[in-house]
Parts: C-alpha cells; structure tokens; sequence
C-alpha cells in the first residue's frame, strides 16, 4: 500500500499531462480495490481441525493480482494464501467487477489445498464449510530424484510443471488453451518433516491473466527415506477443465453444482458474496 501511495505521489508532482493524471486516478483505485479484497480475505478464520487449534496464517499481500477485461464487464482479482507451518493449506481469490450502473459485485472463490477437511469461520451469510480433503498427492512419473539443493529442486520444478498442459471449455462451447505462467505463484519450504521443498503454479488462457486451474508440487520423504516429486491440482474456475502431463489426461473436471451460491461442502467453492456501490476514482467525488 505505501509502494503504491509513492508511484501516486510521483506521477502528481512530476507529469501535469492528461496521461498522467489518469494513470495516478487508476492507481488511486487499484489501491482501493486491494483494500477491499484484502479485507474479505482478512474476514476467514480457517482451521485444519475441528477443535480450532490448529489455525491457518493468512499471508495478507496477495501472491497474485489479475485482471479479466472478457468477462462480467472487467473482472479484478486478488490471489491469497492461508498456510501452516509454511506449506499452502487453503487459497482464495476475491475479486469483483461491474453490474448494473453504480454497482460492483463481490466474489468469492476458495480452494482446500489441505490432505485435512478444513474448518473455516466467517461471520456472514455466505459460508465456505468443507466436507472432504482438498487434495491427494500422487508421485510426478519419470520425475528425476529431487535435488541436493534449493536452486537447483526449482530449476527442476519448473522444468517438470512445464511438462503439464490443459484446456478449459467455456459455457459458450470455446475451448482455451492453458499457458503456465512463468514463475511460481508461491515457493515455500515446511514444518512437516515429510515436506523438503514446494511450490504454487498457476495455469491461465489468453482471455485474461485470472488462474485457471492450480498445480501443486512437492518434494516428499517417502516411508522408506526416499524422496520424490508429487503433484496435485486445484481447480480456479467454474468452467470444464483438463489437465495433462506429457500429453496424456491426468485429470477432468466438470463444474457440477458450481453456480451462483455455490456449494458450500466441497473443497471447491465459487460464489457471490455481495453487491456494494461501483468504486470509482477518488477525483469523481464519488465512492
């Protein structure tokens, strides 16, 4: 926020230019916009157990921000994570976008990433409450023994997520193909002794920079005292999804029961929270 309110400052004092002066009012509400997102984030209170002992962190800067000029008039959209003992346990994105004249719908979309049935609390009428794990891990074919060393276990998980692919079909019936982005969304070591090394990736299409469907890897200590990479995904979208590796399906998934309310019980859960006044920039004099 403070990087933000700097970039401001500079592009007042320094450019008197039409140009400038809308990209410092873009800004200003990009700024607003993370406040809010952020702040829907911040309202979770996620559990790996039912006796609320065992609290996921909410890390409050988003690990990814997006935009999606295709849909629903422009969609923003602000990527978080909840973790324990550093590993991914849950991630959402709240992201929003214009409805009728003066209004902007808010958006909620979560995903267990947990091998635990999560319990999480908020105080609101929409509630996220799964029923069953968010994941199962499954060993990388052919994946080479994972490295000696930090550097060199991402060179190979970004070599091996590379070596996944996919697709969406829309609701129109387009098929979109799947491009990874370039770097994790999040790399992360762990407390779980099983855990030597992970990372976040994420999957979009041409149509916006919005994640599609996530690809979680990790190197893992086997019961034997060997290790070896394994995968899982997650979806991030309410449309048909197929995932490959090295060109042969590993996974589908079709949208069911995924709609506007959602379905409260699965580790998947896309909704709409609410609808509030349009946020516009701050020199309209107008919220």
């Amino acid at each position: 926020m403070m990087i933000q309110a700097i970039i401001v400052a500079v592009i007042v004092g320094q450019s008197t230019r039409p140009e400038g002066q809308v990209k410092a009012k873009e800004l200003g509400r990009s700024a607003r916009l993370l406040a809010l997102h952020e702040g829907d984030a911040a309202e979770f209170a996620i559990y790996r157990d039912a006796d609320r002992k065992e609290k996921l962190e909410l890390r409050r800067e988003p690990v990814y921000r997006w935009t999606n000029p295709t849909r629903s008039g422009g969609q923003e959209g602000d990527v978080f994570l909840w973790t324990y003992g550093g590993r991914p346990e849950a991630v959402g994105c709240i992201f929003s976008h214009p409805e009728a004249v003066g209004q902007r719908v808010i958006c909620h979309e979560l995903h267990s990433l947990s091998q635990t049935v999560l319990l999480a609390d908020r105080k609101a009428t929409n509630r996220w409450e799964p029923q069953v794990a968010g994941i199962t891990l499954q060993a990388v074919p052919d994946a080479p023994t994972p490295g000696a060393t930090g550097p060199t276990r991402l060179r190979q998980m970004t070599a091996i997520a590379r070596n996944f692919s996919g697709n969406s079909l829309d609701h129109g019936g387009k098929r979109w193909e799947f491009r990874l982005l370039p770097k994790p969304l999040y790399r992360y070591e762990s407390t779980d002794i099983e855990v030597i090394d992970g990372a976040l990736f994420a999957f979009v299409t041409s149509a916006g920079t919005d994640p599609e469907l996530l690809l979680m890897l990790e190197a893992r200590i086997q019961n034997d005292g060997s290790t070896r990479w394994e995968f899982t995904n997650a979806r991030f979208s309410d449309l048909d999804l197929w995932l490959k590796y090295k060109d042969k399906e590993v996974w589908a998934g079709k949208p069911a029961r995924i709609q506007e309310g959602g379905e409260p019980s699965q580790r998947y859960r896309l909704y709409v929270d609410r609808k509030i006044a349009e946020i516009l920039p701050q020199s309209s004099g107008k919220p």
